[in-house]
């Protein structure tokens, strides 16, 4: 099997088949995702036959390139011109809004704060390619918060089992569900809308079975320290996280 030698990759990339460019692409991005050098990966790319430049893993390996080379403008016409499939919308979003970000920080000299990266946001929204359209709020989709206000209307303190259905349901974290629950009665009792008679002495929400409220606390037993406040607004950002396709090409080890 040959192995990819970018010293000869004119050869090289057309010697690949469909299949084994896509396994390289996706190799190669992820490693320039861990390591931030796309050199490997940018000599590959640009060295492939037109017939396989639109190929989803090499448009996506394009995108990374730019964006290491902060080409900005060619990063937003890959993204916007060309449809990606689901699986690869959380990278590629993460792509956009850095990109964004990047942009902003070289033009105003500085550091970006939490006031300015949202304005990035709200007025540069992601691209129908990269997004499924559905809206989101604080990274909640909207059928996910509906989920959750539903169980919340059921019960006000979910069991561990039920925090891990939900989960599963809203593709949300046991964390993130837990959080959610805990805010929302946080909210409401400032609100004077929970029913303090049915709250818990402790609202640690460490995920005890049913509705029961919790035994109350013995006085003269040491009180613990107050734990800090906790959010239940999620990192927007996600750590780059993408799995390559299962690939058993012998040359994918001598890259």
């Amino acid at each position: 099997m040959q192995s990819y030698n970018p010293q000869n990759s004119l050869a090289a990339t057309t010697s690949y088949s469909e299949q084994e460019i896509i396994c390289i692409c996706e190799s190669l991005f992820n490693e320039g995702l861990q390591t931030g050098r796309t050199e490997q990966l940018a000599t590959f790319i640009y060295n492939l036959p037109q017939c396989y430049q639109n190929i989803e893993s090499a448009l996506k390996a394009q995108a990374l390139v730019y964006f290491t080379q902060q080409n900005w403008k060619m990063l937003y016409r890959v993204l916007e011109c060309h449809k990606f499939s689901p699986h690869n919308h959380t990278v590629l979003q993460n792509l956009w809004l850095d990109a964004h970000y990047k942009e902003a920080e070289k033009t105003k000299e500085r550091e970006l704060g939490a006031v300015c990266k949202y304005r990035i946001r709200k007025k540069n929204p992601f691209p129908n390619t990269i997004w499924d359209g559905e809206e989101t709020n604080y990274c909640f989709k909207s059928k996910s918060r509906n989920v959750l206000r539903d169980a919340y209307k059921r019960c006000q303190y979910p069991s561990v089992d039920e925090k891990r259905k939900l989960a599963q349901q809203t593709e949300l974290s046991i964390i993130q569900v837990s959080n959610w629950f805990k805010n929302k009665r946080q909210r409401e009792r400032a609100a004077g809308q929970l029913d303090r008679s049915s709250a818990r002495s402790n609202d640690s929400d460490d995920g005890s079975s049913g509705c029961e409220s919790k035994p109350p606390m013995n006085i003269d037993s040491p009180v613990p320290p107050a734990l800090p406040n906790t959010f239940d607004i999620p990192q927007y950002y996600p750590p780059y996280a993408f799995a390559a396709p299962p690939c058993e090409f012998s040359y994918i080890q001598s890259l």
